[in-house]
């Protein structure tokens, strides 16, 4: 059986997306998602983009390191299907920023916005690394010339 449409991660409008279910170990004793499993939500999508970008499956293909994270809550989210959407903003000699959104699934809602600034890494040489024109292009191809 096959999973519906909506179910597949993705892009979508410039966004990688990665639909979502919000489990009940997500909710806390208010009734809502915790504000820190907002950081596993985007942990989730940005993984997920990055091991498409690299063509990855493990681990050592996550080829950064985060210096970074900033979120901006907006509402509460409950035992819902959500979106968390997942693109690369701006592009530095040794970083980069990951943008990501959670959205309610059913009336696309902005939930929460984070920005996630991270670090080109190698973990051969345990030090960071420029980006390479091609990964800047490769990058700017899969999410539509933009960045």
């Amino acid at each position: 059986m096959s999973e519906p449409a909506q179910a597949v991660n993705g892009w979508k409008g410039g966004w990688y997306v990665v639909p979502y279910r919000v489990a009940f170990r997500d909710i806390d004793a208010f009734g809502h998602v915790n504000n820190a499993v907002y950081l596993t939500y985007f942990e989730i999508a940005r993984t997920d983009l990055w091991l498409q970008v690299v063509g990855g499956t493990g681990w050592r293909d996550v080829g950064f390191i985060v210096a970074r994270a900033e979120i901006d809550f907006r509402q509460q989210l409950a035992m819902e299907p959500i979106d968390i959407c997942v693109r690369i903003g701006d592009m530095r000699n040794s970083s980069f920023d990951f943008l990501c959104e959670v959205r309610r699934d059913a009336s696309r809602e902005i939930a929460a916005t984070m920005k996630v600034v991270v670090v080109f890494f190698d973990w051969k040489t345990n030090a960071k690394k420029p980006i390479s024109d091609a990964m800047r292009q490769r990058v700017a191809s899969m999410q539509g010339g933009g960045s």
